[in-house]
């Protein structure tokens, strides 16, 4: 049981993410299957006018596929406290989620 519930939180790193920098001008998440780049994805402004955290926040989604044909969607979610995404689909396959990792690059200022 032990066992399992370490490859659990070990493949929820590959799964999900955060960054605590706030994306004022935007960015890019970039994400990568082993060496390979397989997407890259819109990091949105937040709402930085808000007057609560709650509020501030700004919902990217994308679709895409790898190689193999493995098909992903992933939520990006922006606001004044940083970034945090995760997968919503992705394969039902631990050797494919470990290989996959994420670059953040926000735009400059």
């Amino acid at each position: 049981m032990g066992l399992a519930k370490h490859l659990g939180l070990e493949i929820n790193e590959h799964i999900e993410g955060a960054d605590s920098n706030v994306a004022l001008s935007g960015g890019y998440l970039y994400i990568y299957l082993g060496d390979d780049l397989i997407h890259i994805a819109s990091i949105p402004s937040p709402n930085i006018l808000a007057e609560r955290s709650s509020d501030s926040v700004i919902e990217n989604q994308d679709d895409f596929q790898d190689k193999l044909g493995n098909e992903y969607s992933i939520a990006i979610f922006s606001s004044i406290t940083g970034i945090h995404w995760y997968l919503e689909q992705y394969p039902d396959d631990d050797t494919t989620l470990m290989q996959l990792h994420y670059v953040v690059k926000l735009n400059e200022n």
